[in-house]
C-alpha cells in the first residue's frame, strides 16, 4: 500500500480535497500534527510522498516553533533523495527554505479569490497542461513570500506576488495558493482569522470571499482534480488494479 506523510502546522489547515482523492486512489495518509507533537520522522523511506501544509507562522520562526527547523531538515532530506514533495502556502515557503531560498513578508497580504498567471513553463508542465484556463482563479491567504530557489522553475505568478508556484526537478512542487480548500474550510478560516482580518477591512471583505465561493468553487474543484491526477499519478493504485 502506498503511503503519504502530511505535515500539519495547525488543526484547521488540513489537506481538504486532497484527502478524498487519495482515499479513492487507495493511498494511505499518515498525519504528523506538529501542533501537538515534537516528533518528526527524519527517515522517510516508508513514505512515497510528503506534503507540507499551511499555517499562520513564518517559516523562520524556529525559536517560537522549534518543529519548523526539524521539518525543514526532513523536507531537505526528502527533496535531495528524489522523493515527491508538495508544499502548500507555508509548506511552499518551507520547501523554499529547505532549498536555501529566503522567505519574507510581501508588500501586502493576499487574502481571497485571485487569478494566477501560468508561466510558459507552467503551461507546459504536466500538472497544468490539461487545464483550459491558464489564468485560473484560486484561493489565497498569506502575507509572506519567497525567493525562487536556485535551479527552480517558476510555474505561476499573481499581480501581488511574482512567485506563486515553482518546481524543482520533476517531483518537488510548491504552491503559494490553495487549490485544496472547501467551502467549510474557507468559512472556518474566516472565523479563526477574524483578528487578522480586522485591520484589513478596507481591502479584504469576508462577506465578499464567502459570496464568491459560489462563483469559483466548481472551477477550483475541476482544476484541483486535474492537478491531483498528475501529481499523484506515480503512486496512485486504482481500485481496478488494487
Amino acid at each position: 500500500m502506498r503511503k503519504v506523510l502530511v505535515f500539519r502546522h495547525v488543526p484547521h489547515e488540513g489537506i481538504g480535497t486532497i484527502e478524498p482523492f487519495l482515499k479513492r486512489s487507495n493511498i494511505t495518509i499518515d498525519y504528523c500534527d506538529l501542533f501537538q507533537t515534537s516528533f518528526i520522522p527524519q527517515n522517510l523511506d516508508a513514505y512515497d510522498f510528503v506534503i507540507s501544509m499551511g499555517g499562520p507562522m513564518n517559516a523562520d520562526e524556529t525559536e517560537r516553533y522549534p518543529f519548523l527547523k526539524s521539518e525543514r531538515e526532513a523536507l531537505s532530506k526528502a527533496i535531495h533523495s528524489g522523493k515527491p514533495v508538495l508544499g502548500i502556502c507555508l509548506g511552499a515557503q518551507m520547501i523554499a527554505r529547505a532549498l536555501d531560498a529566503k522567505v519574507y513578508p510581501g508588500r501586502q497580504k493576499e487574502i481571497g479569490w485571485f487569478p494566477i498567471q501560468l508561466s510558459e513553463a507552467g503551461k507546459k508542465d504536466r500538472l497544468f497542461r490539461a487545464i483550459n484556463d491558464f489564468s485560473p482563479v484560486v484561493f489565497q491567504w498569506h502575507g509572506d513570500t519567497f525567493d525562487l530557489p536556485k535551479g527552480a522553475t517558476l510555474l505561476a505568478s499573481s499581480h501581488l506576488f511574482p512567485h506563486q508556484a515553482f518546481k524543482c526537478g520533476d517531483s518537488v512542487y510548491a504552491f503559494q495558493f490553495h487549490i485544496e480548500v472547501t467551502r467549510d474550510m474557507i468559512c472556518d478560516w474566516i472565523k479563526k482569522g477574524e483578528e487578522e482580518l480586522k485591520p484589513l477591512r478596507q481591502s479584504v471583505s469576508a462577506k465578499k470571499i464567502v459570496r464568491e465561493i459560489n462563483e469559483h468553487e466548481s472551477s477550483l474543484q475541476e482544476l484541483s482534480e486535474k492537478v491531483y491526477e498528475e501529481l499523484f499519478s506515480q503512486i496512485a493504485i486504482t481500485k481496478a488494479s488494487a
